[in-house]
């Protein structure tokens, strides 16, 4: 077993989870099975795999009930904490249960020593509990590996998406200086605001914040294209408060200005629409396409790597999928309104 353990994690948590909780139902059911089905008994076998499954499975959903309703204190405890919890929370509904079923199917089947009923009840639970710890600790360890795998993936991937436009903003900002210092001024605090973004590796921030931290970017570019960039935005009167991974927008929006902006003499129209749903939130983003330009090496990779920094964070329930028609190049990105934070 670990011995160490993550804040803010639950040790029991898969069991909250509906195939957790089949899981455990299973269980129950075969251990009820093979005690009903035990040789040396004189009761009919089928009433007292009744009994059993109902007795353990009881049990196991109550104790479990427990556990559910103080899971937000128990995250905050360590793995020793929680594992004593998780057995003192089965050994009190066990004796409460064996309690319950003395009184109840006393007459159905023969309990001849109430005591030994109750403590031969309490080590079959604690056996199954050791053997549920057991297994949680190898899945909780096998969890924390997945997602120190799929942080530094995380990173190594938001490390590619940093901007690209440094460069060419610091040489915008040094030719403001000379005729309007105050845009100067202000292209130098938004290239600030852009460059933090990119140290939050990983991290989330509330959707007004990206929309704002995109809408920066766009003000840095318009001072470098000037008229040729045209940005159309379709926002909801009123943005939901969730919150989504850094810089997820702004790359999307620095991709279609490099390739529908740059290459275009006369400039282009740049379409950002956002639609909420109850289950999601949908960004449909559209530049003209420019063939020579798109078909140049290297382009979609920023695409690519947005695409899988999304799937490990919201572990494959987001979608970022890109067509192209009537010449327009349209990158869709959906996103769940409940977050996947790694742990």
């Amino acid at each position: 077993m670990s011995k160490s353990m993550q804040p803010n994690a639950l040790l029991f948590g898969p069991l909250f989870t509906e195939r957790g909780l089949l899981a455990t139902l299973v269980v129950g059911q075969v251990i009820a099975t093979i005690i009903a089905f035990a040789p040396a008994t004189s009761q009919d076998t089928w009433v007292r795999l009744g009994i059993i499954s109902l007795f353990i499975q009881l049990t196991f959903l109550f104790s479990l009930s427990g556990l559910y309703i103080f899971r937000h204190q128990l995250k905050k405890h360590s793995q020793l904490i929680q594992t004593i919890c998780l057995f003192t929370s089965l050994f009190i509904t066990t004796t409460l249960m064996s309690f319950l079923a003395i009184g109840l199917i006393e007459n159905m089947t023969e309990i001849s020593k109430p005591w030994s009923f109750i403590f031969n009840n309490l080590l079959i639970v604690f056996l199954v509990a050791c053997l549920f710890v057991q297994f949680l600790a190898i899945y909780f360890e096998k969890q924390l590996q997945t997602q120190a795998l799929a942080r530094a993936e995380l990173d190594a991937l938001q490390a590619r998406i940093r901007p690209h436009f440094l460069y060419n903003s610091l040489n915008t900002a040094a030719e403001l200086t000379h005729c309007d210092p105050e845009a100067a001024e202000q292209a130098i605090l938004a290239l600030a605001a852009l460059s933090q973004a990119a140290l939050k590796v990983g991290e989330a921030v509330a959707l007004e914040d990206e929309i704002a931290l995109t809408k920066q970017y766009v003000s840095l570019e318009s001072w470098r294209f000037g008229d040729r960039l045209k940005m159309n935005w379709q926002l909801p009167d009123s943005l939901p408060q969730i919150s989504i991974p850094c810089l997820t927008l702004q790359p999307i929006v620095e991709n279609a200005i490099c390739h529908g902006v740059e290459p275009s003499p006369e400039g282009a129209n740049i379409n950002i629409q956002l639609n909420v749903s109850k289950q999601s939130l949908t960004f449909l983003i559209e530049n003209p396409v420019h063939i020579l330009k798109f078909n140049r090496a290297g382009n979609g990779m920023a695409l690519d790597n947005i695409r899988q920094r999304l799937n490990l964070y919201y572990q494959g329930r987001a979608s970022l999928n890109i067509n192209i028609r009537d010449a327009t190049f349209r990158v869709k990105l959906v996103l769940p309104l409940q977050s996947v934070r790694l742990a």
